[in-house]
């Protein structure tokens, strides 16, 4: 595989790895004017974050990106934190996860990683979010990704000041000036944050929802088998009631309508989903209340005078049918 030549100017993060793209060893290199340093790490040592907000790479973008690592190797370096977990996984990802993907995909062993020490959760999640912000654009991003990012900014364990030292050094490690990114309000207002986006307050609200949906059914609201109004629908359901949907959707080959999410929501309100009832429920809905009954003009002359009130006719089609159904008892008894 073939060395890209290490960029002129600073040296970053990113110049160092590219410089040694290929070099499956275990040297280290050192950072001193930063007290960094990257390290050749096995992908074998490293698991995906848990519960990592966005979708692989695929197609087309997988393809490219796999071609140009065979060509040119992993310019970016990864960044992972380490863990404890048993004698599986040394380290956790942060960024990079389809770099280590297509890497692997590619044939290579393994990356040039930054190691992050002391991270809480909070703050790893800070990394992957920000990381995947500042290579694509939120419109680009898929509903279920959109709903984790705008869950995090609106959350109270979301930090103003930590999410601009993060954006800072993400910056420094590609070598381009320090910046604190766009700009973002403390303020928890969902108008607020809508305009960072575009959004209304409305809809920051039902990306909020969405985000309370079981991973399962997100992955069907990506896939276009659910719409963003089924989805808010569905995220009021008890987990075992998502989790029922989500069987039922299995068997029924077509797209969930608006009407039918939200017949499931009312209908889980009385009694718990099964996989069964929600497939019967989706092949056949239950009406959703009585249907009016008009008799004809011919029929109404026969039995009523002109301007009979409706009240007096309900009344007496009411007598009528309660002894037309008494005597049909009768006769069957």
């Amino acid at each position: 595989m073939s060395k890209a030549p290490p960029p002129k100017g600073v040296r970053s993060m990113s110049s160092l790895a590219a410089e040694f793209a290929g070099q499956d060893n275990e040297r280290e290199i050192e950072i001193t004017q930063k007290g960094l340093r990257l390290v050749f790490i096995s992908f074998s040592k490293i698991r995906q974050f848990a519960g990592h907000p966005f979708r692989l790479y695929t197609g087309e973008r997988l393809s490219d990106m796999v071609e140009s690592i065979r060509q040119n190797g992993i310019l970016m370096p990864l960044i992972i934190r380490r863990i404890s977990d048993g004698d599986v996984y040394d380290y956790e990802m942060l960024s990079g996860h389809n770099r280590m993907n297509a890497g692997q995909i590619a044939g290579l062993d393994g990356a040039w990683c930054l190691i992050k020490e002391g991270l809480s959760d909070t703050e790893a999640l800070m990394y992957v979010v920000e990381t995947n912000m500042l290579q694509r654009s939120f419109s680009d991003l898929l509903p279920s990704e959109k709903a984790a990012v705008l869950a995090l900014r609106y959350s109270e364990m979301f930090s103003q000041g930590k999410r601009n030292d993060i954006l800072r050094e993400l910056k420094a490690l590609e070598g381009g000036g320090e910046t604190c990114g766009s700009d973002f309000h403390k303020s928890k207002n969902r108008d607020t944050l809508g305009g960072d986006y575009d959004l209304t307050g409305r809809q920051v609200a039902n990306y909020l929802r969405i985000n309370q949906l079981l991973d399962c059914l997100r992955l069907k609201l990506d896939a276009k088998l659910l719409t963003l109004a089924s989805a808010v629908s569905l995220s009021y359901l008890s987990r075992e009631n998502q989790l029922a949907v989500f069987a039922g959707m299995n068997r029924y080959p077509r797209k969930m309508s608006d009407a039918q999410a939200a017949g499931l929501r009312k209908l889980a309100e009385t009694e718990s989903l099964t996989e069964q009832g929600v497939v019967d429920f989706l092949r056949n809905p239950k009406p959703s209340g009585p249907k009016a009954v008009s008799i004809g003009r011919s029929l109404y002359y026969t039995y009523f005078k002109p301007g009979t009130p409706q009240k007096e006719v309900e009344r007496i089609i009411g007598e009528a049918l309660a002894l037309y159904f008494g005597q049909v008892g009768e006769e069957s008894a």
